[in-house]
């Protein structure tokens, strides 16, 4: 190339390389324009069990308080949940078919519903989403632990105090009431339970009535046609149209009205980033209802509470560690169990006499309690399984000790939670099952469910993941992350791996607890 050519040819590449360096730096500029700031005192991640109590009380002390919330705030959307038999908009975060735990053979639209899965290698964990969390999919059952085993599993709390006010508290606030003994006598949706309870009074099992948060007078009231039907209509796992006071209708409406708090949904919290002030920067996706992105915000605040769900709270605190090294302690994912989790069932229960039932409601309130037995520890859920027809089937949720935890890491490379979790973590919890289920039907007949589950157990269902960031090991004894002086973990991740029985009540009397000692330390002024 002569000189004249060399001379042309370069002006042009690097008049070329300014005009595209302008466009990128101009579309670089135009992309930080649609982001959105917002800087706030104190924030809440997550509108679960320990979100809605922080959320109540820092109201009620005079705070403003911004929730985000990445599930989708059903009471203000209008949009009615499904029921089991007919999934809907409300039947799977984002997912183009059903997955609940049975009958996924229903195609879905992908819509932001309210119930989502987390598949591992070894176990399946279904969590909440929507304003209320995993209120507004459970069955409710409202159980207080042993006070034998909450003291072995917190030696460090004042087990007394929680017993005589703060578990007693949180019965009030969530409105937990016992189905009418009548009404369980004669309901035909409810001979599941009572089938359960007479054959495991067979076997020598003890049962107990439990607890829940449903409406039981709105109930009789459903059996009876003068309301519209929800737990009676198959109404739960997916959402309940009527009945159910879950958190949006117990701690967050009393929030709300006190005018502090603002509830942003769709609101999805990528990454935390600690400031030099020790404030926090968040940065956020807003999502429509079909998940594509509406806008990237970035949230500032003083005081961060994360209350993502145990499986959230560690996303964001392994994700923000492994992308920018957010400083966490490294007790954080460890101490992780399932709750002892473990689920099986029953086939050809009493099929000469009607079965457990052609209709079941949906809302558990039969237990049995098996937990003082030195060699198989255990509480069960007796579970409705309801199909629409009689099938003949007991479903039980086992809920036992988890001898040996887990751990939650993060994978930089996948961008993906790690579980490190396996068939060695179950052995005494399948050891357990085969005890129960061998000696129920040894007494009453029936086989192994082959039906619902894999060899008649189901290991890999889990409903209840907790710990991770364990009070007292990653946070101090009220839930601050140790290594921060602003950032407080308020969620079912405190609780070391296992409480013996449905944990939510224990979950909300724990975040009452820590928060109500915060506010009383001025950690919030």
């Amino acid at each position: 190339m002569d000189r004249k050519n060399f001379i042309k040819t370069s002006v042009l590449a690097i008049s070329g390389f300014y005009f595209l360096q302008s466009e990128f730096m101009y579309a670089a500029e135009r992309k930080n324009e649609t982001k959105q700031y917002h800087d706030a005192p104190i924030i809440i991640i997550g509108s679960g069990y320990g979100g809605a109590v922080s959320a109540l009380r820092l109201c009620e002390a005079g705070k403003k308080v911004v929730l985000l919330e990445m599930g989708l705030n059903w009471e203000k959307a209008k949009i009615p949940f499904s029921n089991l038999l007919k999934p809907g908009k409300s039947s799977a975060w984002l997912k183009n078919k059903s997955i609940a735990p049975f009958m996924n053979i229903f195609s879905l639209t992908p819509f932001t519903g309210t119930l989502d899965r987390l598949d591992f290698d070894h176990i399946k964990i279904w969590l909440g989403r929507g304003v209320g969390g995993g209120s507004l999919v459970n069955g409710g059952m409202a159980v207080t632990p042993k006070e034998s085993y909450f003291k072995e599993i917190f030696p460090d709390l004042d087990a007394d105090k929680f017993y005589s006010h703060y578990f007693p508290l949180v019965r009030e606030e969530l409105k937990v009431n016992v189905i009418d003994e009548l009404f369980l006598k004669d309901c035909p949706y409810y001979k599941f339970t009572r089938v359960g309870e007479q054959e495991a009074h067979k076997a020598g099992f003890k049962t107990i009535r439990v607890p829940n948060v449903y409406d039981f007078t709105y109930m009789e009231k459903e059996f009876r046609n003068e309301v519209p039907r929800s737990a009676l209509n198959t109404e739960v796992i997916y959402g309940n149209n009527h009945g159910k006071n879950s958190l949006d209708k117990t701690y967050l409406k009393k929030a709300v009205e006190t005018g502090n708090l603002e509830i942003l949904d769709l609101h999805q919290v990528q990454t935390i980033e600690l400031n030099d002030d020790k404030s926090y920067t968040l940065h956020v996706q807003q999502i429509d209802t079909s998940g594509s992105l509406v806008a990237e915000k970035v949230f500032t605040c003083k005081k961060l509470i994360l209350s993502a769900g145990t499986m959230g709270t560690l996303q964001l605190l392994l994700k923000s560690s492994a992308l920018s090294n957010f400083p966490v302690h490294e007790n954080v994912g460890k101490n992780w169990g399932n709750n002892g989790n473990f689920m099986t069932g029953r086939n050809w229960v009493k099929p000469l006499s009607g079965g457990t039932g052609a209709k079941q409601s949906t809302i558990p309130v039969g237990g049995i309690d098996n937990w003082d037995d030195p060699e198989h520890p255990f509480f069960t859920e007796i579970a409705p399984l309801p199909m629409g027809m009689d099938v003949a089937t007991a479903l039980y949720l086992l809920i036992n000790r988890v001898d040996k935890k887990g751990e939650v890491t993060y994978h930089k490379d996948s961008q993906s939670l790690a579980l490190h979790w396996d068939e060695s973590n179950t052995v005494k919890m399948r050891e357990n099952a085969r005890y129960f289920i061998r000696k129920m039907n040894k007494a009453n007949g029936g086989t192994r469910s082959h039906f619902l589950f894999n060899n008649g157990f189901g290991a890999d269902i889990c409903y209840h993941p907790l710990g991770g960031c364990v009070l007292g090991e990653a946070t101090d004894e009220y839930g601050k992350l140790k290594g921060h002086e602003n950032l407080y973990v308020l969620d079912g991740s405190l609780i070391p791996g296992t409480i013996g029985v449905n944990p939510f009540v224990t979950i909300t009397a724990i975040a009452e607890y820590c928060i109500e000692n915060l506010i009383r330390k001025d950690e919030f002024a």
